[in-house]
């Protein structure tokens, strides 16, 4: 589909080169979502680890013991949120037969 006006003209971080023939907002906007996903991937890593260390300092203290738990539960379900939001996106980027490189 031709458009009447280049959306480049009007919009413009449309402008913003890419990689080949995909460029633009969809870039910046993979750009970011890749970064988001790093950073959340690599922040429930750290709490996996504080859990770990909770769970290994409770001393049998059941209150420490539950806190080290629930640190760990929700590390653990976090990660799997990433992950799992890095393969939605991918399959919808499959889907929809884009070309905007998320790797």
């Amino acid at each position: 589909m031709k458009l009447a006006f280049s959306i480049k003209e009007v919009f413009p971080p449309a402008q913003i080169t890419g990689y080949g023939e995909a460029s633009g907002v969809g870039v910046l906007a993979s750009d970011i979502i890749l970064i988001l996903t790093g950073v959340a991937g690599i922040v429930a890593i750290i709490f996996i680890i504080i859990g770990g260390f909770k769970f290994l300092t409770s001393s049998g203290d059941e209150k420490k013991l539950a806190s080290a738990t629930g640190t760990l539960t929700y590390a653990i379900i976090g990660l799997a949120v990433v992950i799992l939001a890095f393969v939605i996106i991918k399959v919808v980027q499959y889907f929809l037969k884009s070309e905007i490189p998320i790797t």
